[in-house]
């Protein structure tokens, strides 16, 4: 490991960290405190900590606080949430705040995926590229929901650890990250899925029987990652006679969440008509992000396996981000679509590619970035919903 990188990095998500606690600080001065979502008053407010701390825990951070407490049984909704990060964050806590352990190991786990996300970057591109990748991804628009008590720092760094490990060819390392990707997140599953890609995809066709054969041992290797999925699925039939009820439990929420499978175009369609028929307002601009936000990721998506060549993208890295794009839309609904792009982390490497050729786009797409994430975190802070 490179010590003298882990410390630059550190160094800038400490920065990125006393940034948006300076933010939570702060918001309360420029939006009144209005949460929009249950516990608030019950469980946060109750958590002995001040509120720009405690509201660090808004919206999701209390289902994943209440399974961390009482785990998956009599409480609505939080069977949604795989268990990898609240029941790790419950095992490690000691009696300490779960809340300010899950800050704490938040913090830990962004660090790492950034410096995975370099190593992987640094080798198919220049330092520059590298850093700014990883800039641009701190100053995304919801990256603050890397340092809430949420799973995305937990799962992108699984994600990454995986993609170094394979392609290091460490495949019980690969097989154990996506292992703890699958656990935490459903859309692991893609992380498996691309690994198998990756594995296979130097083989003609013509021989792939032959190739699939040659490396059983290490597909079987790798699907031992799906031992947390099945878990979780039998936990579930167990208690609620469903084994996918993490699925089915989705219409709960609202935001108009289906359990049938809606097609891409038809949510997208869903979301061009609420801009055309919602007033402008706060929730329209919510609205317009979750839109313009998933046509750009699935833009540069298309670009990406365009030029994949070019850029140096590896089709497996596409396939992933394939399945994170687009399995959340098959729920009818766009919601949280600029959180779930968090996690594609081959967006912001073909967008540093890109951005780094223009600086007048450069400054203008950062200055609009940074101003996004400001305001999406002062409202996410004092309890308006953003993603």
């Amino acid at each position: 490991m490179n010590k003298s990188l882990l410390r630059r990095i550190i160094v800038l998500v400490l920065g990125w960290r006393i940034g948006l606690f300076a933010l939570s600080i702060l918001a309360p001065r420029v939006i009144p405190y209005d949460p929009s979502f249950p516990y608030a008053y019950d469980l946060l407010a109750k958590l002995g900590l001040p509120q720009w701390m405690y509201s660090w825990a808004n919206f999701d951070g209390v289902h994943y606080l209440t399974i961390m407490e009482k785990g998956y049984i009599g409480t609505g909704l939080i069977q949604a949430f795989f268990p990898l990060f609240p029941l790790f964050i419950q095992f490690v806590s000691f009696g300490f705040s779960h809340t300010i352990v899950s800050l704490l190991l938040n913090f830990i786990a962004l660090t790492f995926a950034l410096y995975f996300f370099y190593a992987l970057v640094k080798q198919r591109a220049s330092s520059k590229v590298s850093w700014f990748s990883l800039a641009l991804l701190l100053l995304f628009p919801t990256s603050f929901y890397f340092g809430a008590v949420y799973s995305e720092a937990f799962f992108l760094c699984f994600v990454l650890g995986a993609f170094l490990a394979a392609e290091k060819k460490h495949w019980p390392l690969a097989t154990l990250a996506t292992g703890l990707a699958i656990s935490t997140r459903l859309v692991g599953v893609f992380v498996f899925l691309a690994l198998i890609w990756q594995l296979l995809s130097p083989t003609q066709s013509r021989h792939l029987i032959a190739a699939v054969r040659k490396k059983l041992p290490i597909i079987a290797l790798l699907s031992l990652s799906l031992a947390g999925l099945v878990a979780f699925m039998s936990f579930l039939q167990y208690e609620f006679s469903d084994p996918l009820y993490f699925f089915h439990v989705q219409s709960e929420f609202g935001s108009g969440r289906q359990e049938s499978l809606i097609l891409l175009p038809q949510t997208l369609w869903r979301g061009v008509k609420i801009l055309a028929t919602v007033p402008i307002s706060r929730i329209w601009l919510t609205y317009a992000q979750e839109l313009l936000l998933t046509v750009l990721a699935f833009t540069t998506l298309a670009y990406g396996y365009w030029k994949r060549q070019q850029l140096k993208v590896p089709t497996s890295w596409l396939i992933f981000t394939l399945g994170v794009l687009v399995l959340p839309t098959l729920t009818g609904t766009l919601s949280s679509m600029p959180r779930y792009i968090l996690v594609a982390f081959p967006l912001f490497y073909i967008w540093s590619q890109l951005l780094l050729k223009n600086t007048l786009a450069r400054v203008i797409l950062i200055l609009l970035s940074v101003s996004l994430l400001i305001y999406n975190a002062l409202l996410f802070i004092q309890g308006y919903w953003v993603a």
